[in-house]
């Protein structure tokens, strides 16, 4: 990290604005991903493949449709799953 960003975000923490560190960092990748869209979509692109994430919920947290993330996916190279996801599958599993 710079000098420059430390710096400020010592100064962010003393100000009172954020209590840590881990404060002002989620929020300031909250407000990235909230404005770079295309790294929401890498981000979710790398969970769905990993099986950490459903094509639903990929979707919703990339902020396109079903039908668009499954674009991104076939363009990333990355195959599309039919049935549940890792994380899903074990989800069921517990309520059962």
């Amino acid at each position: 990290m710079s000098s420059v960003i430390s710096n400020g975000v010592d100064a962010l923490i003393r100000s009172g604005i954020y209590s840590t560190k881990n404060e002002l960092i989620d929020d300031a990748l909250r407000t990235f991903f909230e404005f770079r869209k295309d790294m929401r979509v890498a981000a979710v692109v790398e969970l769905y493949k990993t099986g950490e994430m459903s094509i639903s919920k990929a979707a919703e947290l990339a902020g396109v449709s079903t039908e668009e993330i499954k674009d991104y996916l076939t363009k990333a190279g990355v195959k599309i799953r039919r049935g549940f996801s890792k994380a899903r599958g074990d989800e069921l599993a517990r309520l059962v």
